[in-house]
């Protein structure tokens, strides 16, 4: 087996269940609870704003150490002893959350836009927690290729977080005056999301268990600091690119002009926009969860020549026709939301290109990880977050949420040039740079054709010229890299 398919394989295996199950999810957040919430767009801010801190802090509190988890303990002799020096530190930080979430709930609230509920902070305190333990063992289920439980085990937490919103949110209104009468009545609907987000974390914790109890607990402190020291820059990577992903909200809460009420609402409208081109990062998402361990039992000088600049053209391609296909679909995908929070959608097309973006760096940026060199990756994040904090400090008072989109496409963008420049120098893999440029624009061209057919023309005539770029896109991407294709899918020439 070639070692493009076995990466495809690998890639399709997460792909297929984590975006599936991630899209009932979305579904349910989004569909459900904007049709909840209705006009209190404010309200759906308030879950923005929360997870937004949740992504900056899982980076802070993991230290990263699951990164730390590939680069260590790659080697099966190993691997005990740098699972167990890895787990150590997140237990022990997970610990600190749970007190901080026990005991500080109400400093902490004060200190937020939402002083009046602490019971926010005492939730996401203990959700942390939980998928803070969780990320070791499922470092380990990846550097194994163990793949099959994996993805179980991340659509058993995704369907059993949904099934308990769709209780909370739609069965449990309808009895709680009979049936269901001994269940606490919460004033504020988003909490309810808060405690699902909690049992499914704490779920999945218990069916993890057996991976983190199935070896010896070996702690090697020399081997902590030597991961400490590769990882602690890659904190700075995950909190920089929290921030530039996720941190709109509070920005746009403090930044746009108006009142505190006008400001929420307009962030909770861009948040749910950036939800649906977030169906596009789960595709990215799936990318990576094959990519890095994928690429670290692949760091050979012929793998880095031959294989790595080929998946990246792979990605484009495939990453290119999701993007054109969610943007031809925009009259069916604006269903998802409720009609409150459609006035967005005229940012979708920045977001998916900025998305499409953010997954070529993990490709094109790989080689710092590889290279021992982390520090150029918290130099290339904190570039990009520069950028996302001075473009949002310019223009969301003057041009409002739009500012944000442009900001992370920006941000990516100057983050994919930096990390390819500077790779070339440290650690020189061929990347067919004039094919990505090429991919590129085209995929850009097609939106904009696509713009204009949606503005201009009538109904029947839309569809057909949709139709027309989506099978034109499909067969140049298919003749541009025909061999690699017949590949993974088992044929020859």
């Amino acid at each position: 087996m070639s070692l493009i398919k076995q990466f495809a394989g690998q890639a399709i295996s997460y792909g297929v269940a984590t975006i599936l199950s991630r899209i009932v999810y979305y579904l349910i957040v989004v569909v459900i609870l904007t049709r909840i919430l209705g006009a209190r767009t404010a309200e759906f801010a308030t879950y923005s704003y929360y997870y937004a801190f949740a992504a900056v802090l899982v980076t802070l509190f993991s230290f990263r150490l699951d990164t730390a988890l590939f680069r260590f303990g790659n080697k099966n002799e190993k691997l005990g002893v740098a699972f167990g020096s890895a787990l150590v530190p997140v237990v022990i930080a997970s610990g600190v959350l749970f007190l901080l979430g026990t005991f500080a709930a109400e400093f902490i609230a004060r200190l937020s836009a939402f002083p009046e509920h602490p019971q926010y902070v005492r939730w996401f305190s203990f959700i942390l927690a939980f998928d803070i333990l969780n990320l070791i063992p499922f470092a380990k289920l990846r550097l194994e290729n163990q793949v099959s439980r994996f993805v179980m085990l991340k659509v058993f937490n995704v369907v059993l977080s949904s099934v308990l919103i769709l209780f909370f949110l739609v069965v449990l209104p309808s009895y709680k005056d009979s049936h269901l009468a001994f269940f606490p009545q919460l004033g504020v609907e988003i909490e309810w999301v808060f405690i699902a987000n909690l049992i499914a974390s704490f779920g999945l914790f218990l069916f993890l268990l057996p991976t983190i109890l199935s070896l010896p607990l070996t702690v090697d402190k020399a081997l902590i600091k030597k991961m400490f020291y590769y990882s602690y820059p890659l904190v700075i990577v995950g909190l920089a690119n929290g921030f530039i992903q996720f941190f709109n909200t509070p920005l746009q809460e403090k930044l746009l002009s108006g009142s505190q009420l006008d400001k929420l609402g307009e962030a909770g409208v861009y948040d749910s926009v950036r939800r649906i081109a977030g169906l596009f990062v789960m595709f990215t998402t799936a990318f990576n969860y094959a990519a890095e361990p994928f690429f670290f039992n692949n760091s050979s000088q012929d793998a880095r020549e031959t294989i790595y600049g080929k998946i990246s053209r792979l990605y484009m391609l495939v990453g290119g026709l999701v993007v054109i296909g969610m943007y031809l679909g925009i009259d069916l995908i604006k269903y998802i939301l409720d009609s409150h929070y459609r006035e967005g959608l005229y940012m979708l097309p920045i977001l998916l290109i900025a998305y499409l973006l953010l997954g070529l760096y993990y490709n094109i940026s790989i080689w710092y990880k590889l290279a021992d060199r982390t520090l150029y990756g918290a130099l290339f994040s904190l570039i990009g977050m520069a950028i996302t904090a001075g473009i949002s400090i310019i223009f969301l008072p003057t041009i409002g949420s739009i500012a944000s989109a442009w900001s992370s496409l920006l941000s990516y963008l100057a983050m994919v040039l930096i990390a390819y420049v500077v790779g070339q120098k440290c650690y020189p893999i061929p990347y067919p740079v004039r094919h990505l440029l090429q991919d590129l624009s085209l995929i850009i061209f097609i939106l904009c054709l696509a713009y204009f057919i949606r503005e201009h023309l009538g109904i029947l005539t839309k569809y057909l010229c949709y139709l027309a770029l989506l099978v034109g896109y499909i067969s140049y991407a298919w003749y541009s890299e025909k061999e690699e294709w017949l590949q993974i899918l088992g044929r020859s020439t």
